[in-house]
């Protein structure tokens, strides 16, 4: 089932995207609706806990005038699906909206679903943008991530009817299901299996998770890159300027065919980096 439709001026942060569809299909037996904008090679955007397509709002128009940017909402957590079985559903999702190989861009838990997915099926994923992802463990206790949360927020509070909002669609046991799950998933070994090139973002004022824990995805993704940016935990809303300029400049890179050695070019060369070689930093 197809629906479309404009959603001009509809966007969080004032996207001005022209049209895009609203789509619908079929998943697990379940009716789930995404949005297609654009035209071009196909990327995927993965949004995080308590998100939705809303929070690529500010982003969404630089990256349809080059790519076919696909937007899903990620279903609920429960009974039916079980917050391990998130990056499944994903895929499945993938194989319903009939893309094989494509581009992923995942924040927070949205993150973790793209690099899963990336490992467990190289060759799905061409390039891979990891924004503040979540999937190695910060080793802090249950009450320091609640504070950390808690000054997310804070950051957050001109957006905190979206936040709100989305939320409450989500519903709490699904929230505390996904945030239980988030905190504890540990990729460090399934990372090793990925293919694709991969760009690390991070917001060096990032509370949730902490920017130090970029150099530990460093270290399991050989050959990735990390890029800082001034902002806190959600650069979509809060640096979306350089966020796109950055993703834009990456999703350019040539990509080689073989999947072998070789994973395409990780170097971002019309990107200005400053700081150390370890430690990039967008200004």
């Amino acid at each position: 089932m197809l629906r479309t439709g404009s959603l001009l001026g509809n966007c969080v942060g004032g996207c001005q995207t022209e049209f895009v569809e609203v789509r619908e299909l079929e998943v697990d037996g379940s009716s789930t609706a995404y949005r297609v904008a654009g035209e071009g090679e196909p990327v995927v955007l993965v949004h995080g806990l308590s998100g939705s397509w809303r929070w690529w709002g500010s982003v969404l128009e630089p990256l349809t005038e080059r790519r076919c940017v696909y937007v899903p909402d990620l279903p609920r957590l429960g009974r039916r699906l079980p917050a391990a079985e998130l990056t499944g559903w994903f895929g499945r999702w993938l194989d319903a909206a009939g893309l094989e190989r494509v581009d992923l861009i995942g924040h927070s838990l949205g993150g973790l679903v793209a690099a899963e997915l990336a490992g467990e099926q190289p060759r799905r994923a061409r390039r891979l943008a990891l924004i503040a992802p979540a999937g190695i463990p910060c080793g802090t206790s249950l009450l320091s991530r609640s504070a950390r949360l808690a000054g997310t927020l804070y950051d957050l509070r001109r957006w905190l009817p979206t936040v709100v909002g989305d939320a409450l669609r989500a519903g709490p046991l699904s929230l505390l299901r996904g945030a239980l799950f988030a905190s504890e998933r540990d990729l460090t070994v399934d990372l090793a299996s990925i293919r694709a090139g991969t760009l690390l973002v991070w917001g060096e004022d990032d509370r949730l998770l902490p920017p130090r824990i970029a150099a530990e995805w460093l270290r399991v993704l050989p050959g990735s890159r990390l890029v800082r940016l001034h902002c806190g935990h959600v650069p979509m809303w809060e640096a979306p300027r350089e966020l796109a300029s950055c993703l834009l400049t990456f999703l350019d890179e040539e990509v080689a065919d073989d999947l072998g050695d070789e994973v395409g070019s990780r170097v971002m060369r019309r990107m200005r980096l400053t700081g150390d070689d370890d430690q990039p930093t967008v200004r």
